[in-house]
């Protein structure tokens, strides 16, 4: 099945490629997957992540030294293999069975031999210039724009990586909360995560955040604990990589089943559903931040840690102190998609909203997308300190912001795609599902 999704995947790839050669004026597009780097005054290299330009195209992910073209008017891509004898390491990486019928497969053995296949006029894109080629051909903004706005629509090959990437993760999402009710570390908790997806740390689509406690508050808490600690609450957010696409998947959870926290889980989990059942073609990013902030400053009241109605919460600024980030973000071959604020192929950047500098998506959602939606609230002392500070101070109950303050904080993360019929499939909901 994945091997015919793929060969339809390359067919409309050259047609959509066919298309920014054409409004771009360039004969060919060259592609890099990048080079291995070394540690510096070392002789020992860093992991390698093949470049998501190039992962787009190519299941290739951890082999340096590839090089993909696509030519005007050509019905296949050629792949350049580099063919080296090398007894010191293992065996550079496969395309998987059937795949390499949708290419024209070059060996080659040094870079001189793929300058003699290059045409006249060529875009390079790769984060070196390995082919000295003049400046204004290597990473062309007119041609990256043109890829970042084509990704944003999924093919049915690209959906089911990240739909086979969430029936992956969840299995590996239910190790890690049994380990973690266990009383295990949170070094011990992301090794059992790793365990139960049969997958090694450097495949990680990103680094598995893991955090007990306290640590639930630290949005980005890679720093994993090697000490246990009496467990109250657990936050992890954990993905799986399918031939080069990301799934994206976040769930906390509380020790206690019959606490406060456990129950504003709960509540989160239900207003969760809600916000993903509210997108669709059309609507707006931007919409659907402002509304989860309201619902997370309900959530707030409900539980009696603000005062007022969550839509004031929110007027007031109160819930950016609780929530500090965004409602979501696509998904591919970027963990965090290109394309996301562009208006159209020719790199016009549709501004964030002023009272939101850093929100990732501000372009309406279109059919094929895949979106993360997860909203959170989180009890992060140095952003309660500023706001105890504040002239909402008064509109806060401190002594329940104190009950709330050793469990960290709360994420729930589905990864959805957004259907051309404008039906919404929840592929993480369907992968715990399958599990249960």
């Amino acid at each position: 099945m994945m091997a015919e999704l793929y060969k339809q995947n390359i067919a409309e790839k050259m047609t959509r490629f066919q298309g920014i050669l054409e409004a771009t004026g360039y004969q060919s597009i060259l592609i890099g997957s990048g080079e291995t780097k070394m540690q510096f005054k070392d002789d020992m290299a860093y992991p390698f992540t093949a470049n998501p330009y190039f992962r787009e195209w190519v299941p290739l992910a951890t082999r340096a030294g590839c090089y993909l073209q696509i030519k005007a008017g050509a019905s296949k891509p050629q792949l350049f293999l580099l063919t080296v004898e090398d007894i010191w390491h293992t065996a550079p990486e496969s395309l998987p069975e059937g795949f390499e019928q949708a290419f024209e497969i070059i060996e080659y053995a040094s870079i001189d031999d793929i300058k003699r296949q290059l045409g006249a006029a060529t875009a390079f894109i790769n984060e070196t210039n390995d082919l000295e080629l003049d400046g204004e051909h290597w990473n062309p903004q007119a041609v990256t724009d043109q890829i970042d706005y084509q990704r944003r629509g999924k093919t049915p090959y690209e959906q089911e990586c990240v739909r086979e990437a969430n029936r992956r993760a969840a299995p590996a999402h239910r190790a890690a909360q049994q380990a973690f009710l266990a009383g295990a570390s949170e070094v011990q908790i992301a090794a059992a995560y790793l365990a139960a997806c049969d997958c090694r740390e450097n495949e990680m689509p990103y680094g598995i955040i893991a955090g007990v406690n306290e640590h639930a508050a630290v949005l980005h808490h890679h720093n994993l604990f090697k000490q246990p600690q009496t467990p109250r609450s657990f936050l992890i957010d954990a993905g799986v990589a399918v031939n080069g696409y990301a799934s994206d998947i976040t769930r906390t959870y509380a020790f206690d089943d019959g606490s406060d926290f456990a129950a504003m889980i709960r509540v989160m989990d239900a207003q969760q559903l809600e916000l993903v059942a509210a997108g669709g073609i059309g609507k707006s990013p931007v919409d659907l931040h402002v509304l989860s902030h309201i619902k997370a400053g309900d959530i707030l009241r409900q539980f009696d840690v603000v005062k007022v109605s969550g839509e004031e919460a929110f007027e007031s600024g109160i819930t950016a102190a609780f929530y500090p980030h965004g409602l979501g973000h696509h998904l591919g071959s970027n963990v965090h998609d290109r394309g996301s604020n562009l208006a159209n192929a020719q790199g016009d950047v549709l501004a964030a909203p002023e009272k939101y500098p850093k929100l990732r998506s501000s372009a309406s959602m279109v059919a094929n997308q895949i979106h993360t939606v997860e909203p959170g609230l989180y009890f992060i002392p140095a952003l309660l300190d500023k706001l105890r500070t504040g002239d909402q101070a008064a509109n806060i109950n401190w002594s329940r912001v104190d009950d709330f303050l050793p469990y960290g904080g709360i994420r729930i993360e589905d990864n959805i795609i957004v259907h051309a019929d404008d039906s919404l499939e929840n592929l993480t909901r369907d992968a715990f599902e399958a599990i249960n």
